[in-house]
Parts: C-alpha cells; structure tokens; sequence
C-alpha cells in the first residue's frame, strides 16, 4: 500500500506519527503532572503554612507568654513590658490559630483541634489573670501563679501544638509518598509508550531510505553529463582577473568567483548567503537604488559604485552588467580605487593645503636653509607679526625667547642631520613687542624641491599654561581648605563605599587616625541595621548639593551621634565619587529637646499666670503674649494682637510720653516699673502693676523688651480700706486712753483713802489674818492701776 505514495509523502507520514507519539506522551505526562501539582499545593497549603503557624503559636506561647512571669517576679523585665509582650504574644498567638483553624483538616486532626481549642481556652484564662496580676504590679501574685504553672508541669497547650506539628508532617509524609508513587508509575508508561512508537518510527523509516536510494542513483546517473559541460565554464569562470558573479532577480549571489572573493573579502560560502546590496555604499544606494525589473533581457550596463568590504574599508568599483532570460544578472566589476583617489588627490591637493594652512586655527611653518620659507597667517598673529614680515627670517632668532634659543636649535640640527624625523616640545616664545609667550611645535623632516626641509605646526600655549598654573595654585588652595576645614570632609566611592579622603575633622569626631579611615568602609560609620538604607542612598544619582538631614552614625569606640550630612556627587580622578560633609548635631538636637520642654512649660506657666506677659521689638510690634495679655488688650485699648501687632498704636495718647520715656530707660539696659490706674465705664478704677525689662543676647545687644501687666486693684482698694481703719483706730484709742486716764485718777483717790484706813487699822489690829488679806488685795489693785496708766502713756508716745 505505501508504493503507491511518493517520498515525500511517505516523510510527511513518518512525521505526523512522530508528532502524534509526541503530542500523545506529553497529553499523558500533563495529567500526571496536574496530579504531581496538586499533592505538591496542598503540602504547602495544608502542611506547610499549618505547620509555621503552629511553630508560632508554641513559639509566642512558650518564649514570650510562660517565661515573662519569672523575668517580671525577677525585676529583669518591668510590669509595663512585661504586660505589653504577654498582649502581643496574645495577638501573635490568636492570629496564627486563626488561619490555622481555615487550613484544610483531617478528620484526626480536627478531633485534636477541638480538645486544643478547649486548652487554648484555659490558657488564654491564665494569661488573663497574668495581664490582671502584671497591671496591678502584685508580686506575691505573681510569685503564686509561677508556683502553681510549675506545679502543673508541661503545659497541655504545649504538647497538644507539638502533637499537631507531628501530625502535619506525618500528613506531608504522606502525600510525598504518593507524589513518587505517580511518578514511578507515569516513569514506567512513559518508557513502554516510547519504545512502542520508535518501534513504528524505525520500521516507516527503514522503508523510505530504501526508496530514497533508488531515486538518488537515478539522479546521479544525470548529473554526470552536465557535469562535464559545468567544468569548462567554471574554469574560465574560477581563472577571470576580473571579480565575476551572478545574482537573481532579488539581488542574491548565486555564484561568485575567486577574484570577487578577494575583492570583498568574504568567503564563496559566506557570498552566497548574501545580498548584493549588503556590499554597498547605504547612502548611494538611497540616492541611485538597483532597478533589477527595468533591465532588458541581453541589455549591457555599465557604471561606478562603493563597495564596502568585510573589514569596512570602502573601495570603488568599475561595474558592467548583463540580463539573461531566466532574470539572472551577471555581474563585472573592477577596483578602481587607486585610480578615484589619485584624481581626487591631483584635483585637491592645492586647495586643500592652502584652504588647512591660511584658514587653520593652527600655525604652520615650513622652514628651508635655516629661515622661513612659508608660515600662515595664524603663526605670524601668535607673535604679533604679519606673515611677510617672517619669511625670510631666521626662525630661532624671530620668535623664539633667548631663554630657549639652544633647545629649539638643537630640534632643528637633529631633524635636518637626520638624527631624528620629528620633533614635539614646548618653549618659550617672544612677540614682536618683546614679551613672552609660550608656544607647542610639532615638526617634521621632508624634502621639498630636492632641499632638506623642516614642516610642522605650532600652537599657542600660553592660556593654557596660565590655567595650569591656577590649576596648580586651586588644587593646592583647596587641599589645605580641605584638610583645614573645620567640618569634617569626606570623599567616599559610590561604587565599593571605601573612604578615598578625610580630612582631620573627621578623623578627630569619628576617633580613628586618617589612616584607619582610609583602609575602611563608609559602611563602618553606621550602624549595621543602616547599612541597605545606606547602599540605597549611593546608589542614587544626585544633581547638585543635596541636603540629607540628620543621620544616625557611630564613633569608633560605638558611641552613638547625630550628623547633619550635605553631599554633592561628582567625578574624581574620572571615578564617581560623593564629596559629603557631617556636622555632629547630637548635642544640638538634645539642646532642642530641652529647649523644646522648656518653650511647653514656660506656655504653660504665661497660661496660667494672672500677669499678663507680651515680648515687643524695637518697632513696639508685639511678637509673643499670652492669654491674660490678650485680655488686657482688649479690655483697655480694644485692641487684638493677633489683627494688629504694634502695641504703640493703640495706647492712649496721654500715655505716650511718659511711656516712651520709660521705653528709653528700659533700651539703656535698665528694668523700670510702676503703677498705672485706668478709669472704668461703671465710674470705677483698675490698678496695674506695670514692669518693663530688656530682652538682649549674649552679646548683650538689646533685641527687644518684655513687658509685664499685674492687676493690682484688690491690693491697692485693701490698701485704702487699710488707711481709713488705721485713722479709726487711732481716733478710739485717743479716747480710750482718755477714758483710761480718768479713771485711774478717780479709782486712786478712793483707794489712797483704803490704804491711810488700814494703816490706821494697823496701829491696833483686831484680826490680823483679815488686814493681811486687805492689804494684798489693795496692792494688787494699785499695780493694776499704775499699769492701766502706763499703758495710757506708751499708746500716747506710739501715737
């Protein structure tokens, strides 16, 4: 049945077998496979994410929730953290149980799963009364809740979480198990399936090489008579000076010959894969693209084209060309380019040098039996002279400073005595003025009109000579402002972070010596959690000066400090670099702190004061107050310090001489105060304490003035009420003393008639014991009465 099919329909029929073979196997491998894939997802899924989060749950619960009682009770960890860790132990705990608990379960795993949530229960109660214990800081607690916890040994949280664990990785072993099952057996399907179609294949293609040999000899039995008319042609072909060859009507080598090789460059095979156009000038054949289609048959073309070799090198070619029926265009072609080029050098030679020479921005000078014999119209400027003024001259003694007179002679004997063929140096030049300049020569030996002749080129030098002198006297200049300069300065490698330079600043704040700094990394100046952020930071490309902020560095010794860094990226010795500056803030932040609490407490206090407080420049414009002297303003200028800020604006009129002269004294330097009254719209007054005081730096240059408002009205109306009673008082004591005073006098008449009766009752006593009692009754009233009156007179004298 397969005679009756060609050869080529006997391949094509071995290759559908074999890609059905292919398609067959890799539709049964897939499934297989699919299979292989979902075991392997729901090991990861179901096994391995389980298992992380159950060594989370016994992790936290274990390290952070039954260890923080004892490091509580044992003061290494306080009652604040202590409660903080047990609550995000708790977060970590209940967030991994909880997506555990969405994982696909075994039937044996849930039953385990429901008797762990009761005991996860239990101890979240336990841990409860921890939090309560650790907030209320109860030590005796805590000492008695470590007790029973190591009472009950292992914790049952603990071992049913490690139960679990086992239990995923029995589960993984499992489907690990049955992943090798399904590849073992698709292995084996796989090789039994295989040979069954190399065995189809092997015997299909045993059959078609038996008939493709009978179809080759009969091919081969033809070719020999063509062959021998091939040999003639191709000899004449192969031996042609002239580079030969044959393209279709797309432009493709069909045939080359040896010559053509050579003229291209390339190999015969290497032609052959090629396109014609492939060997020509772009540009030209954009201007006179190959016309194939507009050929006659038989019809002769001639013509110039560029051919571009295989190492570049463009050459031109001389091109004839020839039709044939069957769209085949053979092609002759010859290397002209010795010859393109020897016309155009005859044709330009003369413009060119004279166009180089009398329009170049260089100086040329051709000098012939020791004078000159041409220069160009810039030589002569570099000197100041017109160039007829030099030809004819001796070039050493024109132009050349006295200084260097023998070295440029020496470079001319050496070049005309053939010692050397050319010469560069620089000198010293002199200007028709006399001064100096300094020049470059370039110069060369060459016999022009059968005379030993010097031609070269001379450049004017001297700017640049002058620039490198500033550049020698910068680079100095900023080298010592580099090493000098009190900030410290570095220069650091984007691409390895190693220290290039540092100056001694940077040496002395960081505590290395410069050379330890400059055998390191950058990286060694922070601390080791910066170092990505750090390599992210060099890795950018800043424009210009770019301020980074405050950055965390450490010392040497580990000292850590604040730096503000300002860095800028530039080329140094044509290497990107970062030139960087760090200024240590640590103080200056810790300054700021304080200042900061300080600013909130001094708030506090102007808040809470009953004196108003506001700060005034020079102007009187109010720059700071506080609540109270909001309400000062208001009340007795109605004035808002927040809508208008010049204080002097709204005081009354009548106030304002006296007060600028107190503001005066106050700018001297000198603190004034004193008491003001402001009459009320009720026909009462208010009192104020007024204090006014300089505000100056360190310097002591006044920058402005506090002033400083107290309402004195209670103090000064208790002062008054205070006057009016002292006048009351004085007045009832005039006439108690009065009163006083009469009455001793009229009490002491009587008793001096008491005392003259006992003293004549004691001439004859008739109860001793009786007059005794008298008698010291009498005294002690008579001492009473002499005190009654000296009071009398001491209030007098008071008075």
């Amino acid at each position: 049945m397969l005679n009756k099919f060609s050869v080529s329909a006997k391949l094509y029929l071995l290759l559908f077998i074999t890609a059905v073979s292919i398609v067959g196997l890799g539709v049964y491998g897939i499934s297989d496979l699919e299979d292989m894939n979902q075991n392997t997802q729901a090991l990861y899924a179901d096994r391995v994410l389980p298992f992380e989060q159950l060594s989370n749950v016994r992790f936290a619960y274990t390290t952070e929730v039954l260890t923080v009682a004892q490091k509580a009770a044992n003061h290494t960890l306080s009652f604040t953290d202590a409660a903080k860790r047990i609550q995000q132990a708790q977060g970590v705990i209940d967030e991994n149980w909880g997506r555990y608990r969405q994982t696909y379960l075994t039937s044996e795993e849930a039953l385990l799963v429901k008797q762990t949530e009761v005991i996860k229960h239990r101890a979240d109660e336990q841990y409860a009364e921890l939090l309560t214990l650790l907030n209320k800081q109860d030590n005796r607690g805590i000492e008695l809740f470590i007790q029973k916890e190591h009472s009950a040994g292992q914790a049952p949280f603990t071992i049913n979480l490690t139960r679990l664990m086992k239990l995923q990785v029995r589960v993984g072993k499992q489907i690990f198990t049955d992943n090798n099952k399904i590849y073992n057996t698709t292995s084996r399907r796989f090789i039994v399936l295989i040979s069954f179609f190399l065995a189809i294949a092997l015997s299909l293609s045993l059959y078609i090489i038996k008939n493709i040999k009978t179809l080759i000899n009969s091919i081969l039995r033809g070719k020999d008579s063509i062959k021998q008319s091939e040999e003639k042609y191709f000899s004449l072909f192969e031996q042609a000076s002239d580079a030969i060859c044959i393209i279709n009507s797309q432009g493709n080598f069909t045939e080359v010959n040896n010559s053509m090789c050579q003229l291209a460059g390339y190999t015969r095979e290497e032609l052959l894969t090629m396109n014609i156009t492939a060997l020509l000038n772009a540009e030209l054949l954009k201007l006179y693209p190959l016309k194939y289609n507009e050929r006659k048959v038989g019809e002769f073309v001639t013509g110039q084209r560029k051919l571009v070799k295989k190492n570049g090198d463009v050459i031109d070619l001389e091109i004839n060309g020839k039709k044939f029926t069957d769209d085949r265009i053979t092609i002759i072609s010859r290397d002209i380019t010795a010859r393109k080029a020897m016309e155009t050098e005859l044709t330009n030679a003369e413009l060119k040098f004279r166009t180089l020479a009398d329009k170049s921005m260089v100086g040329i000078y051709i000098v012939q039996k020791g004078k000159f014999v041409y220069v160009n119209p810039r030589f002569a400027e570099v000197f100041g002279y017109e160039a007829s003024e030099l030809i004819g001259r001796e070039p050493v003694a024109a132009i050349v400073h006295p200084n260097y007179q023998a070295i440029s002679n020496e470079n001319i004997r050496l070049r005309i005595e053939r010692e050397v063929d050319s010469v560069h140096y620089e000198a010293m030049g002199k200007m028709k003025d006399g001064s100096a300049n300094w020049v470059e020569f370039y110069g060369s030996r060459a016999i022009f009109e059968d005379e030993p002749t010097i031609i070269g080129s001379m450049i004017d030098i001297t700017e640049r000579k002058i620039a490198e002198e500033e550049l020698k006297a910068s680079e100095k200049k900023y080298k010592l402002l580099f090493e000098s300069n009190p900030v410290p300065l570095w220069i650091i490698a984007k691409d390895d972070l190693s220290i290039i330079a540092a100056n001694e600043a940077a040496s002395n704040l960081y505590g290395y010596t410069k050379d330890e700094l400059l055998n390191t990394s950058v990286k060694q100046l922070r601390p080791i959690e910066d170092w990505e952020q750090q390599q992210l930071s060099y890795q950018k490309k800043i424009t210009g000066t770019v301020d980074f902020g405050v950055v965390r560095h450490v010392k040497k010794d580990g000292t850590p400090i604040f730096v503000s860094i300002i860095s800028e990226d530039i080329l140094f010795e044509g290497r990107p670099v970062r030139i960087s500056s760090t200024v240590d803030v640590t103080e200056k932040l810790k300054a700021e702190e304080m200042l900061k609490k300080s600013e909130a407490n001094l708030q506090t206090i102007l808040n809470t004061t009953d004196t108003a407080y506001a700060l005034l420049d020079h102007e009187f414009n109010v720059l700071e107050y506080n609540e109270i002297a909001l309400l000062f303003a208001k009340q007795e200028f109605n004035f808002n310090p927040g809508e208008s800020t010049n204080f002097f604006e709204h005081l009354p009129e009548s106030r304002r001489t006296q007060f600028l002269g107190y503001i005066k004294e106050v700018f001297k330097g000198n603190t004034i105060s004193y008491e003001a009254t402001y009459d009320q719209p009720d026909g009462g007054n208010i009192w104020y304490y007024v204090k006014i005081f300089p505000i100056s730096n360190k310097e002591n240059e006044i920058l402005g003035l506090v002033l400083a408002i107290s309402d004195i009205t209670e103090r000064k109306n208790g002062e008054q009420r205070l006057q009016l009673a002292y006048q009351h008082i004085k007045t009832n004591i005039g006439f108690i003393r009065e009163m006083i005073w009469k009455q001793s006098h009229i009490l002491r008449s009587p008793l001096a008639n008491l005392k003259g009766l006992i003293n004549i009752l004691q001439s004859d006593p008739g109860d001793e014991e009786v007059l005794a009692h008298i008698k010291t009754e009498l005294d002690r009233m008579d001492a009473v009465f002499i005190e009654m009156a000296q009071d009398s007179s001491a209030d007098d004298m008071n008075y």
